[in-house]
């Protein structure tokens, strides 16, 4: 089980910073305005070509490789419930990195969100 909780906190770090690193790149794509299929494909086209994204959507894969591995070792409703820690390394990497403002309630929904995600995990299965 150690194998599987440090495979999956390296994932989900790696998975919280590239959605900052998407946030951060979209921030610098622009906002999408229109959703006309010629306005679409250009913001699209900027996506794929910023350096910014890239690296957001590498990282995310990343996760996804971890999230492989964890799941060829145990069973998805432990796998899955480990991950909701995401949501505080997601919140740490946007104060940090995008200096967002994290209210006392967001905090306190985020570590509700884990928690009902520990109850849920341990809630049953072997």
């Amino acid at each position: 089980m150690l194998k599987t909780i440090i495979v999956l906190f390296t994932g989900v770090c790696l998975e919280s910073l590239g959605n900052v690193l998407l946030r951060k790149g979209m921030k610098e794509v622009g906002e999408v305005t229109s959703f006309s299929i010629p306005a679409l494909f250009n913001i699209f086209i900027k996506g794929i070509t910023n350096l910014t994204v890239i690296s957001g959507v590498a990282l995310d894969a990343m996760f996804f490789a971890c999230f492989l591995i964890a799941l060829s070792w145990t069973e998805v409703s432990v796998v899955l419930p480990l991950t909701a820690i995401g949501y505080v390394t997601t919140a740490i990497f946007a104060k940090i990195i995008l200096h967002e403002e994290i209210t006392a309630l967001r905090w306190a929904g985020t570590i509700a969100i884990v928690l009902g995600s520990i109850m849920v995990g341990k809630s049953g299965g072997s």
